[in-house]
């Protein structure tokens, strides 16, 4: 009792509050009363009205406009009684937060598009992550808020909550603090966001699972139609199921399904590709339909098609109601009108109060009788789509896409005949048809065209880069890890690759003549490769069974042989190849106490080894890098495998320069594109570095050394060594983050680098 004394004596303290804060704002004070009563009326508000006033105080004090205010108010009256308060309130937390950075105009464009966005928004922290992500945004890169919030609907449609988030964070990534960069991402007037927008996440869900959905068309229509992966969408509007002449096109993920949910999801979509295939049988001609009335059209005939299944097929209805979530909401939308009114026709438990989804429900019902005949799609779709037009409830026809996610593109259901050449077309029925569902398909050089050529897998290969810059050719893209967002960015580093410039006067080392004397003796007689088993010896470490079972069938028979029946292990050819990658960032400039330079010894180490590892006749390489940003990994080859360690080689050594940053990851994984194309009986990749991964790009210092860490971790899988010098005195606690305490060395003495690097090449022959 007394508990609840306290509770509303607060509420009461808050009321008043907020009286003497609005007084004078008569418009805003009136309506706050309103919605006060209505919210305290409700369970949910209860113990929260207090929590909601200060709400209302935030958005008022940061001077954000009475529409802002007001907006927010009207938000919060018609409430959805099937929503969290906690929504509601975050909302409104947010939206103080981004006017603050970026302005009223954009607050006040917030509260419009979340109202719009709430039905998709019906998952456990979804509304949170959306708001996180806009609030990230809007401290960051106030500019380009805006550029998000007003394409909101249509990107989290695509997306998802948490792909929305996921696009963010690597669009303020990707920007490294430049505003124009950051405004033609969130613009979409940049070919990686869009591609990042597209994808959503790595894998390829439709190859794993396209065996599997053959069978169940097979299962469950008797239909054996071909299966088509969709290329990836060039803009922002998310990708459905497309049928044509035969064939079934899937997209090659889902956004926003992973896992269980994945397969669900392509499982639902060909259950109802097939139920177009047996029960769609005419195609209507598109005349002067309008792009309302053509979507409309085709919901209420996926709707049909779907009850003639569950007609034969009662089950099929608990596989695609879970995909249903639309839920009444306060500002009714087009686009939302007609997600529920989805709901509705395939949920008999679904209750919409709205009275255009209640006369969907019923005339869809009405028409029971003829549920068999195509045509009463067309008349329920033209009569719903007056009364749409009578309620002026705006649909914009390059945004829309149709809803739940499972659903086609229905494109297949219509006869566009020469509608794009007829004069009176509508244009919006264009819109719908071309910038809404239907994307082209790309032909690459080679001919083949994008939607039948898979993806590579993203974790170590390369792509060939379109990317043109001054400092080298662009010859590769990686993905790169986001260890924050837990994500993996495909396409994010690019390569350039240039052979070293010689200098004109070839690298000497007189000094380490005798040195490279010894370590040649060492390594002359030292092995490495497959061993050999020698069967039928005379002496040998074991028995050789086959050849004592038959020695002794031959003394059985009276047959008398030299007796060699043992075996022996001997080394095989010598089977390694090593690539030494030499750090040539800005820092490798700096001298020791004795006037030498990082970059002086790492020459030095390099060509002892080289001509070390070459009279032992085993293949190595030398190679270089540096960075400059994302886009600019500087590749130098200095050395190739096949190439001998002569005055060229030494003269491009000579010519090295120290410049830029090190972005160690993407070049561990170019190092690693060349060691995986030899055919070596073990893989040695040995990096020289003076300091940890740093960019231009990345405040963050963790950023590059766990992106390094995945590339070395995923390089050691696919069977390669990896180790690494620290040169200097430094005490690089990340090279044994990235490498491991076992493979990270250390090398206080630069001037010792050339017999440490040595010593363990002879350790890995022994």
């Amino acid at each position: 009792m007394a508990v609840a004394h306290v509770s509303s004596l607060e509420n009461f303290r808050s009321s008043r509050r907020l009286a003497e804060l609005l007084r004078g704002h008569d418009d805003i004070g009136s309506a706050a009363q309103t919605t006060r009563a209505a919210l305290e009326r409700r369970p949910e508000f209860a113990s929260r009205i207090a929590i909601w006033d200060v709400a209302v105080r935030g958005l008022f004090e940061a001077n954000l406009g009475e529409a802002v205010v007001l907006s927010f108010l009207r938000l919060s009256e018609h409430w959805p009684a099937q929503r969290s308060a906690h929504d509601l309130l975050a909302i409104g937390r947010a939206v103080t937060d981004i006017g603050r950075s970026a302005g009223s105009r954009i607050a006040h464009a917030a509260l419009t598009e979340l109202s719009k966005v709430l039905p998709r928004l019906a998952g456990a922290n979804e509304v949170t992550t959306v708001l996180a992500a806009l609030c990230q945004l809007a401290d960051m890169g106030p500019e380009s808020v805006g550029l998000a919030i007003n394409r909101l609907e249509q990107l989290l449609g695509h997306a998802g909550a948490e792909g929305f988030s996921a696009w963010v964070s690597a669009g303020l990534r990707a920007s490294g603090g430049r505003a124009a960069q950051r405004r033609a991402y969130f613009g979409l007037d940049d070919a990686l966001s869009a591609r990042l927008l597209a994808l959503g996440r790595t894998g390829d869900d439709f190859a794993r699972l396209e065996k599997r959905l053959a069978a169940t068309m097979v299962a469950l229509w008797n239909r054996k139609p071909r299966f088509r992966k969709l290329a990836i969408a060039p803009t922002s509007v998310p990708r459905r199921t497309s049928l044509a002449v035969g064939l079934i096109g899937l997209p090659e993920t889902f956004p926003g399904f992973e896992g269980a949910r994945a397969d669900a999801i392509y499982l639902a979509a060909v259950a109802h590709a097939g139920a177009h295939l047996v029960h769609s049988t005419v195609r209507f001609p598109v005349g002067r339909l309008k792009a309302l009335q053509l979507a409309l059209v085709s919901l209420i005939e996926d709707a049909r098609v779907e009850t003639l299944a569950l007609r034969e097929m009662p089950g099929l209805r608990w596989l695609w109601l879970p995909f249903h979530t639309a839920v009444p909401s306060g500002q009714a939308t087009a686009a939302g009108l007609m997600t529920r009114l989805a709901r509705a026709l395939i949920d008999p438990d679904y209750q919409d109060g709205d009275a255009w989804v209640a006369k969907g429900r019923t005339l869809f019902a009405a028409a029971s009788e003829r549920w068999t005949d195509p045509a009463i799609s067309r008349e329920i779709g033209g009569l719903l789509g007056n009364d749409i037009g009578q309620m002026r409830l705006q649909f914009n026809a390059k945004s829309y896409v149709v809803e739940p996610a499972y659903r086609d593109d229905n494109l297949a259901l219509w006869d566009f005949g020469d509608a794009p050449d007829a004069p009176d077309a509508p244009t919006e029925t264009i819109e719908l048809a071309v910038d809404s569902v239907r994307i082209e398909r790309r032909e690459e050089a080679g001919g083949r065209s994008t939607d039948e050529t898979a993806r590579p897998d993203e974790t170590l290969r390369a792509r060939a880069s379109v990317t043109t810059l001054l400092d080298g050719i662009p010859v590769a893209t990686y993905p790169e890890w986001d260890y924050a967002a837990n994500t993996e960015r495909i396409d994010w580093t690019t390569i350039l690759e240039a052979d070293a410039v010689a200098s004109a006067k070839p690298l000497e080392l007189p000094a380490e003549s005798e040195a490279l004397r010894s370590i040649t003796r060492l390594t002359r007689d030292a092995s490495i490769g497959r061993r050999l088993r020698q069967k039928g010896q005379r002496e040998g470490d074991a028995l050789d069974i086959d050849a004592a079972v038959a020695r002794t069938i031959e003394r059985r028979a009276g047959h008398v042989s030299e007796p060699r029946v043992y075996q022996r292990d001997a080394p095989g050819p010598r089977d390694l190849a090593f690539l030494l990658l030499l750090d040539l960032s800005h820092s490798t400039a700096d001298r020791d106490r004795a006037g030498r330079t990082v970059l002086d010894v790492e020459r030095k180490a390099a060509a002892i080894m080289a001509a070390a590892v070459e009279t032992a006749r085993d293949a190595i390489a030398v190679h270089g890098f540096n960075s400059d940003g994302r886009e600019r990994v500087r590749y130098l080859r200095i050395k190739g495998f096949d190439e001998p360690m002569d005055a060229v080689v030494r003269s491009r050594l000579a010519g090295l320069g120290s410049s830029h940053s090190t972005r160690l990851g993407a070049a561990l994984r170019h190092a690693g594109s060349y060691l995986v194309q030899r055919r070596a009986f073990r893989k040695v990749l040995l990096v020289l570095t003076d300091g940890e991964p740093s960019d231009i790009d990345v405040p963050d210092p963790q950023y590059l050394t766990e992106d390094a860490r995945r590339a070395a971790q995923q390089l050691r899988r696919r069977g390669m060594d990896i180790f690494a010098f620290g040169i200097g005195g430094g005490h690089y606690p990340q090279l044994g983050r990235i490498f491991g305490e076992r493979y990270a060395l250390r090398v206080p003495r630069i001037d010792v680098l050339p017999q440490r690097v040595m010593q363990l090449y002879t350790e890995l022959k022994k």
